[in-house]
């Protein structure tokens, strides 16, 4: 028995984490390979050499033995991983008398792969080290090295079941043969190794080892890369110490442990570059600009280079790879930020953000804290930060006659500083800020990447600068003020004391490790940007910190709400959303004996927002309603929801309490059930398409419930808020129950401050950061859900086989009506044939005879209205029914008895008849060949089912033979553009991994014919091949609601089961899609007919954008890069064809960028359509789904002054009749409306609202405004404006400088003189510009004529932050016209 090889610059068990840096380094393998993202650890166990092992050694020598492995891709013809050693061993046995030798090992070594490839090779060294006996003097440490032989082993071979430990029983064991020489002949070697007839083998000699999957690596497998081997007593950074002892070994990896984890948090990060931010960003762009022009070979163009982006990279590393993907946020400079060092203010007027000096600015700040999940407390467990620029380059001269993406400046991407720190190799951590010397150039580091030059002081030293943060663990308290919470992204406003029970709690601005952001950029011009209403900035529930005190909870939840229980009548488990270290196990959750999932989701309380002095209030609201969509089921749309206020003890509202939901019924009552909205989705199995269960336990595992709030009266969108789904993973209990606090978030994007984080491995976590948010209160809201027995009555559900076998036998014809056959074709055939008739199995004839009969007898019409539901046989019968009858009324209801007239009668319907007859055998005759030929093509077709959703391709492999003695070649015809044959065999390839299958694939099977250029495939007599087809549409619904309430909403449970009409599911229909293959005579051979049942999909994202009306929407979604794809694997495609998307990325390491390009109609409508987004080469799953809604709106331009009212008047057309209508307001502080109340809008007649703005807050860019024209009565939307408010500064009268205190103090007490201007007495108004910041003593004046007064001010104190904020003061007369403006710079310390 021998151990592995410690080696101490690899394993990192002896040496520091800068050592594991600088020894190891990994060779990545290309991404083609991976057909899916789950990796799987594997063991292998190294039994024994056997063989002639000596190879004529001297006797004078000692010989030694060392194994060495390696993984080898065989396609790309390079090594992979690391080379692993094992300890030097002897032989066991001597060869004497023609014997063999044995090298006994018993060594396990294990690794994970996601890959499924037969390229891989395992490839096996034997070296031999010779070392003197009796060695000369200064000869003691001699050793010679020889290569005794290697042997391969493929992994993953088509069809071979690796067994996993944990199954029991025997592994098998697998022998391998040694060939000669060394395994660097692979490099020059093709596929097969094995057959290749250069290499020869070791006589006699073998390797013995097993191989098989080691499902316990799991919980480990993210401390440890990718494709590279360890030994089973190498113990990785962040494992526990608990090994299995085998023989001499420990093994670690057979029952592996983790380490606790704890949280860390880094805040007050600020990054010094040794000089200013100014000089450093300079120097770096004319060294840009100097490398683009050298590189295109030209002279001084006038362009220069500018800074995009300043990114900052923090990730947890173990010395070998990171532990989970690193975080990514944006850093600017001090002066941009609001910090101590913020830029002057100039007299007169405010200077624009982007015009700020940066000379005065030496640190890069991060405006938030980010919170590390995955820390190990482990001396060799790093946070490493790496700085890097993204710099904005002209486009290339040769692309001045591309496209419009192309002619946009080019970004590249520069690694500026690197530095790392240990935390735990200190004995306590420490209270003050960290300071860590930031790395460049050529210095190893953990991701071998190079780095910007190192700078020189003037003594010549290093001068690379430092980055400085604090750090904080879940075990020490966290102040609220470490952090700017609860403040826009963009905003330079200090945080007041009395306002943070308002903002969001730290665990709110924390970067989650499952987000992912994305910069939505608008392309229209400066200044003409609109609206777009973004996910929930946190993709999180935020209920980390209770809001409410014991007694309110106390009341909310002895409300009476519907109580979650499970299938026998009991409480279910309680799940505490709080708890971050909150793990679930989908195996567990797959093998659970209570497969059917009846997820319940109930609408409990609302907690409306109180307003603070900085915030405008929100609009009022006496109901709310709610849409969102769960799974695969459609889109839900609530009744609208009443707001009950619930008093305290004393009798009195609490403004602070929740308001219960109660549903509200038709005449406006209010439901007297229970109070709250309960929905209900039952899950079951059986209804789902095999396979689908642990799909859909996947998405409650990493995908959010995202909800829209709306104003149940004004119909305007309060915000969004989105919530965990893996809380409802029972974990083998019969049930679960977990609630939720969310704040409902209202954001609109701005293009300032874009941060990039995240991964789109996980749904409803793509998010545009850079936003000015509001919160419009909190939702309470219950998850629960209870695990029932499937209807399924198997155990096993075996996923259908996507192969299908040709049918070429033939078909009898058992008799009866022909096209009774043929639409009874998929039926079991029967023994007998019942006859029908023709009128009956055919519609066309039956209407033909139908207008014979109406066109000779005159029906009446209302009976014939009333007949359309019938069938044509019935119509036609009733109406020469309904003939007689009015011939009989004619006659007074007497019959006739003249002979004549009988007769006369008797012949007309005997020509009737015969007419019919006549009408009969024509189309008979004319059909027959028709139907003969189809039953013919009925005899060689070939039904297989499929039922697609959204972008995601069903492959189909098609097995044919021929059946005839000649060869053939085949022309393939498809009826569908969405059905194809898979003519690429790499792609051919990758579907057959994908779907499991172990068929053949060949190289350049098929050609095309030059006149159709159909796909042709070339059969040998009596051949088998085996054809693929892949089916993959984009079709989908579209369909938009109308915006309001939905009605008669009743809470009764939701099921994935089939709709009653098995051919259609909502707006989609079902189809059949045809290949037919012919011969080269044009017969047809054989006939792949597919029934398509599409199936809805899930919604990964959504979006809202507004846009005015008759206008293109643009927009630009950035993407980071993705780091597990190359640059040509990303890709977008639209379900609406009149949608323009592209999807651009310069490389693999650059940002993807996704632009839309949509028309807009009418206001109000509403546009909807489906993103698919892809990372795989061939587009067969999506990796998220977006939905996007725009809004058409018209559009207002208004100009005003600050603190001035600007009036306009908006012109409103009537409807067809008279409704009673109510004006609304998004804004009601700044835009108020008149007529205010409801009123009567005349049909078809045009009414006049008039509108006043006045906003007072300072912003340069557009501010969107939305008014909303609501039915009362039916609360419909009948009209909506998007208002866009560019307001100017207006002229500075006196401007003042003023230095306070945080904490406040007399000195915040401050007074101002003001002097009447007019001959006459005036009353005058005054505003502020920071309500949050000053208060009047008297916000109204009257004043004689010339009369001097003084104003009182009051300042806030309890001021968070430091800084310097402007603060305007407005005067106003009585009709709100601006006199004169103040503007006072206030400065805290």
């Amino acid at each position: 028995m021998i151990g592995t090889k410690n080696d101490n610059s690899e394993t990192g068990q002896n040496g520091t984490w800068y050592d594991i840096i600088e020894k190891w380094k990994e060779v990545e393998i290309s991404r083609e390979h991976v057909s899916d993202d789950v990796s799987t650890g594997y063991q292998f166990n190294l039994q024994s050499v056997t063989g002639h092992l000596n190879l004529n050694t001297p006797d004078a020598y000692n010989l030694e033995y060392e194994i060495r492995l390696t993984l080898f891709d065989v396609l790309y013809g390079r090594f992979i991983g690391r080379t692993w050693r094992s300890r030097k061993v002897r032989s066991t046995q001597s060869e004497e008398q023609g014997q063999h030798s044995q090298i006994k090992l018993d060594l396990p070594v294990y690794f994970h792969t996601p890959i499924l490839d037969s390229t891989i090779l395992l490839v096996i060294e034997i070296v031999t080290y010779l070392t003197p006996k009796n060695p000369l003097p200064g000869q003691e440490n001699v050793t010679k090295q020889r290569s005794l032989g290697w042997g391969v082993l493929r992994l993953f071979q088509s069809g071979v079941l690796i067994k996993d430990i944990s199954d029991g029983g025997e592994i098998p064991t697998r022998r391998l043969d040694v060939y000669q020489g060394s395994p660097r002949a692979l490099l020059y070697m093709k596929d097969p190794i094995e057959s290749d007839p250069q290499i020869k083998l070791v006589p006699g000699c073998q390797i013995t080892l097993t191989f098989s999957r080691h499902i316990a690596m799991n919980t480990i497998m993210h401390l440890m890369p990718e494709n590279v081997l360890y030994g089973a007593d190498e113990k990785l950074p962040g494992m526990a110490e608990s090994y299995t002892k085998h023989g001499d070994i420990h093994d670690y990896f057979w029952k592996p442990r983790l380490m606790k984890q704890c949280v860390g948090y880094i805040d007050k990060l600020s990054i010094n570059l040794g000089t200013t931010i100014e000089r450093f960003e300079d120097e770096l762009c004319k060294l840009a600009n100097y490398d683009r022009l050298k590189r295109e070979k030209l002279t001084d163009d006038g362009k220069s280079v500018a800074v995009s982006e300043r990114k900052l990279m923090i990730g947890v590393h173990n010395g070998f790879c990171y532990i989970q993907k690193p975080q990514f946020a944006q850093v600017e400079p001090e002066a941009l930020v609001g910090g101590t060092k913020m830029g002057s203010f100039g007299r007169g007027k405010r200077k624009d953000p982007s015009l700020i000096s940066l000379s005065s600015s030496t640190n890069l700040v991060l405006r938030s804290r980010i919170q590390l999940n995955e820390m190990i407390p482990h001396s060799k467990v790093a946070i490493v930060f790496q700085l890097e620029y993204i710099l904005s380059l002209p486009a290339p001269q040769s692309n001045v006659t591309g496209s419009v993406s192309s002619l946009r400046s080019q970004p590249s991407k520069i690694m500026v500083r690197w530095a790392s720190w240990t935390p735990y190799t200190l004995s306590r951590l420490p209270e003050q800020p960290v300071t860590v010397t930031l790395n460049g150039g050529l210095s190893a580091n953990p991701d071998s990447l190079l780095f910007y030059k190192v700078q020189k002081n003037q003594d010549g030293l290093n001068n690379n600068g430092s980055i400085k943060f604090r750090y904080l663990t879940s075990d020490q308290p966290i102040a609220n003020s470490t952090s700017i919470v609860g403040q826009s992204v963009l905003s330079n406003e200090p945080v007041i004391g009395t306002t943070q029970l308002h903002a969001p709690d730290v665990v709110q601005v924390k970067e989650p490790d499952d987000s992912y952001s994305v910069e939505i950029a608008h392309l229209e011009m400066a200044g003409d940007q609109h609206p777009v209403h973004a996910p929930p900035i946190q993709p999180i529930a935020q209920s980390s910190i209770p809001t409410l005190t014991r007694a309110s909870y106390a009341r909310l939840y002895n409300a009476g709400f519907p109580e979650i229980l499970d299938r026998k009548g009991l409480l279910p488990q309680i799940i505490d959303a709080n708890d971050l270290m909150f793990r679930f196990n989908l195996e567990k959750e797959i093998t659970d004996p209570l497969q059917t999932n009846e997820v319940c989701v109930q609408f409990l309380a609302f907690t409306t927002p109180v307003q603070s002095p900085a915030e405008a209030p929100p609009p009022t609201m006496n109901s709310i309603f709610l849409s969102f969509q769960f799974y695969r089921f459609r889109p839900v749309t609530t009744q609208r929801l009443s707001l009950v206020r619930k008093t305290d003890s004393d009798g009195r509202y609490n403004d602070k309490a929740p308001c219960i939901l109660r549903k509200i019924e038709a005449g406006e009552q209010l439901d007297e059930g229970q109070p709250g909205l309960e929905v209900k989705y039952h899950v079951d199995p059986v209804h789902m398409k095999a396979g689908e269960n642990s799909a859909f336990l996947k998405y409650l595992a990493t995908h959010y419930l995202h909800i829209d709030v709306w104003n149940g009266e004004s119909l305007l969108l309060m915000g969004s808020l989105s919530v965990p789904l893996k809380h409802l993973l029972r974990g083998g209990n019969s049930a679960v129950c977990v609630n939720h606090e969310v704040d409902v978030v209202f954001s609109e994007h701005s293009d300032v401050a874009p941060t990039f984080t995240g991964d789109l491995s996980k749904g409803g976590s793509v998010r545009p950061l850079g936003l000015s948010k509001q919160y419009r209160g909190r939702l309470h809201l219950r998850l629960g859900n209870v695990g029932y027995p499937s209807e399924d009555k198997s155990s096993i559900r075996m996923k259908k086989s996507p192969l299908v076998v040709a049918d070429l036998t033939g078909c009898a014809f058992h008799g009866g009506s022909l096209t009774f056959a043929l639409q009874n074709s998929g039926s079991v055939r029967a023994n007998r044939c019942k006859g029908r008739k023709m009128i009956e199995s055919n519609s066309e004839l039956s209407e033909l005879l139908l207008l014979n009969a109406t066109r000779n007898e005159e029906g009446d019409k209302e009976n014939a209205e009333a007949g359309k539901g019938m069938d044509a046989d019935r119509q036609r019968k009733i109406s020469r029914m309904n003939a007689v009858r009015n011939l009989e009324d004619e006659n007074g209801g007497k019959p006739q008895t003249k002979i004549g007239q009988r007769a006369l009668l008797n012949r007309q319907e005997k020509s009737l008849k015969e007419r019919d007859l006549k009408t009969i055998s024509s189309y008979r005759e004319r059909l027959k060949s028709e139907h003969i030929m189809e039953m013919l093509m009925l005899s060689i077709t070939t039904k297989h089912t499929i039922r697609p959703t959204l972008g995601i391709a069903e492959f189909v492999e098609l097995k044919l033979k021929n059946p005839f003695t000649t060869q053939q070649t085949v022309s393939i015809e498809c009826n569908s553009t969405d059905f194809r044959v898979v003519t690429d065999s790499r792609e051919w390839r990758y579907f057959k991994g994908l779907a499991g299958l172990h068929t053949p694939v060949e190289e350049n099977m098929f050609n095309f014919d030059p006149n159709s250029s159909l796909p042709q495939i070339y059969l040998r007599p009596k051949e088998t091949v085996y054809i693929p087809f892949r089916y993959q549409s984009y079709e989908a619904d579209h369909e938009v609601a109308t915006q309001g309430p939905g009605h008669f909403f009743k809470p009764t449970p939701t099921s994935l089961q089939p709709v009653k009409d098995q051919h259609s599911h909502g707006t989609i229909k079902s189809k059949v899609v045809k290949a037919i293959l012919r011969t080269s005579d044009g017969r047809p051979l054989s006939i792949l007919q597919l029934t398509v049942d599409p199936q809805p999909h899930v919604v990964d994202q959504t979006f809202r954008f507004y846009n005015p009306e008759q206008t293109f929407l643009k927009k630009c979604i950035r993407l980071p890069p993705f780091n597990n794809n190359s640059d040509h694997q990303f890709h977008v495609v639209c379900s609406d064809p009149e949608i323009v998307c592209q999807a651009r990325s310069l490389s693999r390491d650059e940002p993807r960028e996704v632009f839309l390009k949509a028309p807009c109609g009418n206001s109000p409508s509403v546009r909807r359509f489906f993103l698919a987004i892809y990372n795989d080469p061939f587009l067969a799953i999506p990796a998220q789904i977006w939905q996007f809604y725009v809004h058409s709106l018209q559009r207002i331009d208004v100009n005003s002054v600050l603190g001035q009212t600007s009036r306009f008047s908006l012109v409103l057309r009537g409807t067809q009749t008279a409704p009673m209508v109510q004006c609304f307001s998004s804004h009601p502080k700044e835009m108020q409306l008149s007529p205010s109340e409801r009123f009567l809008l005349p049909a078809n007649g045009v009414y006049e609202v008039n509108a006043g703005v006045r906003t007072t807050s300072v912003n340069s860019n557009t501010k969107y405004m939305y008014v909303n024209v609501v039915d009362t009565e039916y609360h419909q939307l009948i009209r909506t404006w998007l208002v866009a408010v560019k307001a100017r500064e207006p002229m500075i009268a006196k401007e003042f400088d003023i230095e306070l205190s945080r904490s406040g103090g007399k000195g915040n007490n401050k007074m101002i003189t003001y002097t009447n201007p007019y001959p006459n007495r005036k009353k005058f108004v005054l505003m502020t510009s920071r309500s949050d910041l000053l208060h009047f003593r008297d916000v109204n004046m009257e004043l004689g004529p010339g009369e001097k007064t003084t104003i009182g001010l009051r300042f806030a104190s309890g001021v968070a932050q430091s800084g310097r904020f402007p603060v305007h003061i407005f005067i106003n007369d009585l009709e709100d016209k601006n006199e004169e403006t103040f503007l006072i710079n206030v400065t805290y310390v």
